[in-house]
């Protein structure tokens, strides 16, 4: 039987593992619909104080 420590590492890795997993599989599903990243090219920026 393993130590707490090395279980607690294990759970940790999966559950790390887990959310990037579903990171790059979010990422990937919006990445092909995206046209552009970022701001639009006609956003407009408003100057507070001038």
């Amino acid at each position: 039987m393993p130590d707490r420590v090395t279980i607690i590492n294990l759970v940790w890795m999966a559950v790390m593992t887990a959310m990037l997993a579903t990171s790059v599989v979010f990422y990937m599903d919006n990445a092909g619909t995206a046209s552009a990243y970022g701001p639009p090219i006609s956003a407009r920026y408003h100057s507070f104080g001038h």
